[in-house]
């Protein structure tokens, strides 16, 4: 096999809270993550030497690029010769709290894990893709998982159900650093988290659990974070909260016509999809 078609699946974040802040600036959270089936597809294929990156992002440099940076990272860390041509097809937006890049980030270094015959265990791939970003190692792993620490220490929990996710991202972009160093310590603690957690894995209602310490400062910065959190509710949306740092905002829906309606009532506003939860974060595309 010389190459392989992958999905690079996003997520969203079902809870999300700041347990404080480590000596080396990074924050400690607590988060119950789950893998979307919206996803980038990537085209991994070996090469002989060098690396090439086709992607149609303009306001990012290629060697920038989280992927490009993933197969340096993998051929270094494996100590192997050879190279790869890689193939991004973006379908989740960018800066937009779905974890975008480091879903290709993962895949690139997965797809090559399995293209050169495995020299790394998926728990040394997670310990590598740390070195990439702390969202990582979940898209290498993906489903529905407690993650800790600075987001790469990971339990898997029981799956959630079948619900339809309305996904908004509104226009403008927010700096994930600056909506951290806003943060005040006494937003520090487990809010949401460990009542999400419970709900699970007692088989309880688990809409009312969700939450994001976070969202008050996003909102702040961009106030139609809380609009469309609004007009979600209102269309019949049984939650609605903001994933990661933003700006993205979930709407959860039990059916999916009334989720399909709210999309083509209000695409034209900004960049949404309906999606739903998926197993993995990784997934290969048959051809």
């Amino acid at each position: 096999m010389r190459s392989i078609k992958v999905k690079a699946h996003g997520k969203i974040n079902l809870t999300l809270d700041v347990l404080g802040r480590y000596s080396s600036g990074y924050h400690q959270i607590r988060s119950v993550m789950q893998s979307i089936a919206l996803a980038d597809i990537l085209r991994v294929e070996m090469a002989d030497a060098g690396l090439d990156l086709q992607a149609e992002i303009s306001s990012l440099p290629t060697r920038e690029n989280l992927a490009y940076r993933a197969a340096e990272l993998f051929f270094a860390a494996a100590g192997l010769p050879g190279g790869a041509r890689i193939i991004l097809e973006k379908n989740l937006p960018i800066a937009a709290g779905l974890a975008g890049g480091s879903a290709d980030a993962a895949a690139v270094l997965w797809a090559l894990n399995r293209l050169y015959h495995t020299p790394f265990s998926l728990p040394e791939l997670q310990k590598l893709a740390v070195k990439l970003g702390a969202d990582v190692a979940f898209c290498l792993q993906g489903g529905t998982l407690l993650a800790e620490g600075i987001g790469e220490q990971l339990s898997e929990l029981p799956a959630i159900g079948p619900f339809e996710f309305v996904l908004v991202k509104p226009n403008p972009s927010i700096s994930t650093k600056q909506v951290y160093q806003t943060l005040e310590e006494n937003a520090y603690g487990d809010r949401y988290t460990g009542k999400l957690v419970a709900a699970l894995q007692q088989g309880k209602e688990i809409t009312c659990c969700f939450g994001n310490i976070l969202e008050p400062i996003s909102t702040s910065l961009v106030p139609e974070i809380a609009l469309w959190r609004e007009r979600l509710v209102q269309a019949g949306a049984e939650a609605s909260f903001m994933s990661g740092s933003g700006p993205t905002v979930v709407g959860v829906f039990t059916l999916r016509k009334p989720a399909v309606e709210f999309v083509r009532r209000w695409q034209s506003q900004c960049w949404m999809a309906v999606t739903q939860p998926w197993p993995v974060g990784i997934s290969v595309v048959n051809e």
